[in-house]
């Protein structure tokens, strides 16, 4: 009999880990993580792993990650407390009995997510590749950014929607109100750890090349607004109809 209470799959401890992260052998409702790339998704599977010592799944497989405290990356089952999708579409809503939705500034999110392609996780591009690949990154992903948010506000089941900017300024309260909808029970102890060790290894850095509004045309400004209040249009009319029920 497994000395790990209701939890398998442990994964070893680390200096900034609060507790062994393990997959849960009681099932869980499969709960979407949300997002569009570069919102900010493993700093929140990060922390409900801190809190909670469940593992957070995803769709994909990310080895960098996966041995670098997500030891449940690439599974997608009930037995991990999240599910990282980037994905959208009727088909992927059904898979999922609640979803978490993790909106953040898509100037800010555009911008995070191209330097992960060209640095990785925790690096920045370098001027050459704004130069080279900036605008079709843009052209490319920019019109993706209101599809992915305005189809998941579709979604049927139970929805949490976390503002990447409100996660940055309050933590925790945010964190809270995240582990209360997922029901998973922690301590107030659990809640400390987790906000002693809320960065861990992925949380990129501030740095100046994250807040140079010329990397923006005049015309990408103005594209990216136009999707910015798409998604503010539809998330208020589920706010409104979430205080009216």
């Amino acid at each position: 009999m497994s000395g790990h209470g209701p939890f398998y799959v442990g994964y070893n401890n680390d200096v900034w880990s609060c507790k062994n992260i393990e997959r849960s052998s009681t099932p869980l409702p499969l709960t979407a993580l949300v997002s569009f790339p570069g919102s900010g998704n493993t700093w929140v599977r990060h922390m409900v792993q801190q809190a909670t010592g469940i593992a957070t799944g995803s769709l994909y497989n990310d080895s960098v990650i996966k041995y670098r405290g997500f030891p449940a990356e690439g599974i997608h089952d009930n037995t991990v407390s999240l599910i990282k999708t980037h994905e959208w579409g009727d088909r992927e809503r059904s898979k999922y009995r609640k979803a978490v939705i993790l909106i953040r500034d898509p100037f800010d999110t555009l911008l995070a997510e191209f330097n992960r392609q060209r640095s990785g996780h925790l690096g920045h591009a370098k001027e050459g590749d704004y130069s080279k690949y900036w605008h079709q990154f843009v052209y490319d992903n920019a019109a993706l950014w209101p599809r992915l948010y305005n189809d998941w506000f579709q979604f049927k089941g139970p929805i949490h929607i976390i503002h990447f900017e409100s996660l940055e300024t309050n933590p925790l309260f945010e964190m809270q109100q995240l582990l209360k909808f997922l029901n998973l029970p922690v301590t107030d102890s659990d809640v400390k750890c987790m906000m002693r060790n809320r960065d861990g290894r992925f949380k990129r850095r501030t740095s100046k090349v994250l807040k140079r509004p010329q990397r923006f045309t005049f015309h990408m400004k103005n594209s990216i607004k136009t999707y910015k209040d798409m998604v503010t249009k539809e998330l208020e009319k589920i706010l409104h109809k979430s205080r009216s029920s």
